[in-house]
């Protein structure tokens, strides 16, 4: 059995996590970052209690079920949000196209340019 607080708080992390994950498939920027900041806030909430739990709490399994849920749910949430900052960067440049840096060095540059004679060696002539 958990602790009310425990118990609480854990509820509260999750509800979060669909909060975020809601927002995820949704596409709003900034209902995105309100429920990523409230998650944030319960996530510290429940890290806070972790060294405060009991043996008995520890060895769980309910509570390790859950935990592991949020864990590779954050995971995938992760991953859910790098694809979806690479297809905002692609669609990015497909509009502006100027906005992409450049793949090579500028000719000015000294590994771009010509080769300089250092001085050092002087024609041989045989």
């Amino acid at each position: 059995m958990l602790s009310a607080q425990l118990e609480q708080t854990l509820a509260e992390a999750e509800r979060q996590f669909n909060a975020v994950s809601a927002a995820l498939v949704s596409g709003e920027p900034l209902a995105l970052a309100n429920a990523g900041t409230e998650l944030r806030q319960a996530a510290l909430a429940l890290s806070a209690l972790v060294p405060r739990l009991t043996p008995l709490e520890r060895n769980n399994k309910n509570l390790s079920a859950r935990l592991k849920g949020l864990a590779d749910g954050l995971a995938f949430q992760r991953e859910s949000l790098i694809r979806r900052s690479v297809l905002v960067e692609r669609a990015l440049h497909a509009i502006v196209p100027a906005a992409r840096s450049a793949t090579y060095a500028q000719a000015g540059a000294p590994y771009a340019s010509t080769g300089r004679q250092s001085g050092a060696f002087k024609l041989l002539a045989a």
